[in-house]
């Protein structure tokens, strides 16, 4: 399988909870996977003000080292 495009932000839940505060909003999200226990990884494709957005709507459970690869 092919590598995803797009920026990666990790986040403290898991990922069926990072898909329900998801739901109804897009924000450029290309997929969500498990990232380990408690955790999930966003790849994303968000830019400008749909990027802060989608930082405010994960605020509480952002990982601060998002530089991860």
């Amino acid at each position: 399988m092919a590598d995803i495009k797009g920026e990666r932000l990790y986040v403290r839940l898991g990922p069926s909870q990072v898909r329900k505060r998801l739901r109804g909003v897009g924000y450029g999200v290309r997929r969500v996977e498990s990232a380990g226990t408690g955790r999930a990884l966003i790849i994303h494709t968000a830019t400008g003000g749909h990027l802060e957005e989608l930082r405010a709507l994960f605020r509480d459970v952002l990982e601060q080292d998002a530089d991860r690869s």
